[in-house]
């Protein structure tokens, strides 16, 4: 029998893999987390935390019950990441090792979190928090778009009739 036969039709046994240069690496990434004014006991006294999106524009962090809303900052500079130890022959000193750069935060402000109504708020009722808007295409906290001056013919415009129901109506001017 000069040929292999394998258990799984259409699979042939891999003799040599691929070089390393195929594979991806993984890229570790440090970011820091501002936290804000809190309260200096609530971190020291929390066992543990859950962080929940850091790869989303808005992650939640939350500690010993308290919630915390975030959004992702650029640093104009770099910002140094130590490590605190003691020094293994003399215990009376302190060790400082660097550990990484970084040039990313997460600025985190307290939020208590509401359940949402059955029928939800009507859109013209929405605030929208110039905070709260993100870039689609960087991910990023943007400004609003400045709003467009005068008429343009053919704008749709969303209005609501007398029941509350969206209704669209188009300028004529």
């Amino acid at each position: 029998m000069s040929e292999f036969s394998s258990l799984c039709p259409g699979y042939k046994q891999v003799r040599q893999f691929a070089s390393d240069d195929e594979y991806e690496e993984e890229e570790v990434t440090y970011v820091t987390l501002d936290l804000g004014n809190v309260e200096p006991t609530l971190i020291p006294n929390s066992s543990h935390y859950r962080l929940i999106g850091l790869d989303t524009p808005t992650p939640f962090l939350q500690l010993s019950g308290t919630i915390f809303k975030g959004r992702h900052d650029t640093l104009l500079g770099t910002e140094l990441l130590f490590t605190d130890g003691k020094d293994p022959s003399d215990w009376s000193k302190r060790v400082i090792t660097h550990v990484a750069n970084t040039e990313q935060r997460i600025n985190f402000k307290e939020v208590q979190l509401k359940p949402k109504n059955a029928h939800g708020p009507a859109a013209a009722e929405m605030e929208v928090d110039e905070e709260s808007i993100v870039d689609q295409l960087t991910g990023k906290n943007a400004p609003l778009a400045p709003r467009p001056r005068g008429k343009r013919k053919g704008r749709v415009i969303a209005e609501k009739d007398a029941k509350d129901a969206p209704v669209e109506a188009v300028d004529k001017h």
